[in-house]
């Protein structure tokens, strides 16, 4: 479950900034708001999350959120439609769509999925087969965002994933060799 990256910077920043969960209820509360009153704008950039198995949508026919946001929905209906999934992979509001996501499925389904998440540390309340959690050392909007969990990989990294940048994330080497 990635982020958007540099194209969703500022609902990144402020999404981890003021707690995913206070994003998320805005964010419902304002596509609810407008799945009822303004269907025209609800469905405005919405293909994706229109598309999602089992979305919930308004009298209007434009989408609700059911689970905090669009990516959340979206995890949770993979995870519950596709019970082959027995691993999930996130970075930054990427991590925080999926902890969303695991909250709302049975811990039947839940405890066969291992959980990797790069740049925020999500919650391991939710019983999963294992967590791998990776925050860099030198990544400030990393740490800010997950704030109360610990990670436990700390390895010398900045919040990128691009490993064409020095001091990046290095999922696929941290995926395949945890530890």
């Amino acid at each position: 479950m990635p982020g958007y990256g540099l194209a969703d910077i500022v609902p990144q920043a402020l999404g981890g900034w003021f707690g995913f969960e206070t994003y998320d209820t805005v964010q419902s509360a304002t596509q609810e708001f407008l799945a009822n009153f303004a269907p025209t704008l609800a469905m405005m950039g919405k293909d994706l999350a229109r598309s999602t198995p089992g979305r919930e949508t308004a009298s209007t026919g434009a989408p609700v959120f059911r689970h905090g946001s669009a990516a959340s929905d979206d995890v949770h209906a993979i995870l519950r439609n596709v019970p082959g999934i027995s691993r999930v992979v996130g970075h930054s509001k990427g991590a925080l769509a999926i902890e969303n996501a695991l909250r709302s499925l049975p811990p039947d389904r839940t405890k066969y999925i291992t959980v990797h998440t790069f740049g925020c540390v999500i919650s391991e309340k939710v019983p999963c087969q294992r967590y791998s959690q990776h925050l860099g050392l030198i990544d400030p909007l990393g740490i800010l965002n997950s704030l109360g969990n610990s990670p436990e990989y700390w390895p010398f990294a900045d919040h990128s994933t691009n490993s064409l940048i020095p001091l990046s994330l290095r999922v696929t080497t941290s995926i395949a060799n945890p530890g």
